[in-house]
């Protein structure tokens, strides 16, 4: 009898630890500012993550410290090559960039005291009021997902949550691929029937309204990880067919969002728009040059028009990687290497838009090879964890976001240095590489 209340109140601890986790890393909001910064719940996580990071330290653990070690290296050899007065603020952004993979042991520490079908349902619970609340808002006032802010018309989520700002929702991509996250981890949540009836109901409209967010929201890249979302549940359902039914709600859910954008009125589609701008040559001038240099000039401008800039920041990114491929520019920005002015497009970004390739530019072969060590040890240890796990709906849609989150989102945009959507990526892969899962609800 002793041992079943000692059990009972290890999992009530464990679950009122993951609640609040969750809490604070699936409700978004700005605190306040700190260096000109927003600050969201997600940064008061950091003595929990330094308690895990202690708690089970291995290579992974040491590979994180040594990619630290190595990232400090690059700011004073870049400075001592090309110096420019500014260490402090190369310091931070290396602390910035190394932040959101902190999160990887926080999974892994919180996956050994609750199993992963408790945290998908704790983290599905603040989701779906995170994402509920900030859609509904934008229905009942019938405004507009994606809005255009300040002189020079940036890109934005409408987004608030009961009243106060959100984390995140410039460029649009920042949220929209946080909210793609949070509609994998209904889906395990939702498929898993971890929830009783009236909670799967509420799930189930979070999940709507998460589509309906991504929809609205007009990022193309975040509308295409919504086919790949919509994939994994069509994959999940013939690998399960028990729980095809369940897979068939959730890809309801995915069809009356959008069927709820179409009725609430599409003036234009900015996926069909961007087609349209590259497709075939616009003039019968551009048609003349076919095959000429020129041509490739303007086929150059038409694709860095559809990806908004993206190819140039690539190209400039991959010549001064090649320049300095052993310390980076020392977590700088473009241009530290040259004399020469760059265009206010470059000034303006301080990376390349393409994850691992900013991790290069930004600190060198010296910063990428044990980073990306972190990365191959942490996967390794989640491949042979799962392996020795049952299967189950939660753990697969984990994996289907871990991939969709290293994959196709990393390659759109340095999604996974933002504290939100980047947090809760590196969370889920860690988690998936907990060296044990505790008695008690698992997966």
């Amino acid at each position: 009898m002793l041992d079943i209340f000692k059990l009972h109140l290890t999992l009530g601890r464990s679950d009122a630890l993951v609640a609040i986790v969750a809490a604070m890393m699936c409700i978004p909001i700005v605190l306040f500012q700190l260096l000109g910064y927003d600050i969201n719940p997600a940064f008061f996580l950091v003595p929990l993550i330094g308690l895990g990071f202690l708690n089970d330290f291995d290579r992974t653990g040491a590979a994180y410290i040594l990619s630290m070690v190595a990232g400090v290296v690059s700011i004073f050899a870049a400075e001592a090559v090309s110096p420019d007065g500014e260490t402090i603020r190369h310091l931070l952004s290396l602390v910035l960039i190394m932040f959101a993979p902190s999160f990887l042991f926080l999974g892994r520490f919180l996956a050994k005291s609750s199993g992963i079908s408790r945290i998908f349902f704790w983290f599905s619970m603040f989701s779906s009021i995170f994402l509920i609340v900030v859609a509904a808002r934008v229905i009942l006032l019938d405004q507009a997902v994606r809005i255009y802010i300040g002189s020079l018309g940036f890109a934005a989520m409408n987004a608030e949550f009961l009243g106060l700002p959100v984390f995140a929702t410039f460029g649009v991509l920042s949220l929209a691929h946080l909210i793609c996250l949070q509609a994998m981890i209904l889906c395990g949540t939702l498929i898993g029937g971890v929830a009783n009836r009236w909670l799967s109901a509420v799930m189930w409209l979070a999940l709507l309204s998460a589509s309906f967010l991504i929809f609205g929201s007009e990022s193309r890249s975040a509308q295409l990880l919504l086919i790949w979302i919509f994939g994994s549940v069509v994959l999940f359902a013939f690998r399960d067919r028990q729980n095809a039914r369940k897979a068939l709600f959730a890809l309801l859910a995915l069809v009356a969002a959008f069927g709820l954008t179409y009725v609430r009125g599409i003036e234009a589609s900015r996926m069909l728009s961007s087609l349209d701008a590259i497709k075939g040559p616009a003039s019968a001038q551009e048609g003349h040059l076919s095959g000429t240099a020129e041509a490739d000039r303007v086929w150059q401008e038409k694709a860095d028009q559809f990806a908004t800039g993206r190819i140039q920041l690539l190209v400039e990114g991959v010549s001064e990687a090649v320049a300095s491929p052993l310390f980076g520019n020392g977590f700088s920005g473009y241009g530290r290497y040259t004399s020469e002015e760059i265009s206010p497009g470059l000034a303006a970004n301080t990376s390349t838009h393409v994850y691992f390739l900013t991790l290069v530019w930004k600190g060198g072969l010296i910063f990428f090879i044990p980073f990306i060590a972190m990365l191959f040890f942490n996967l390794s240890s989640a491949v042979r964890r799962t392996r020795m796990s049952e299967p189950s709906p939660e753990r697969f849609f984990a994996w289907s976001a871990v991939l969709m989150a290293f994959g196709p989102m990393a390659l759109v945009w340095d999604i996974l240095i933002v504290p939100s959507a980047g947090a809760v990526a590196f969370f889920l892969f860690g988690m998936l590489g907990a060296k044990r899962h505790s008695v008690g609800p698992s997966a």
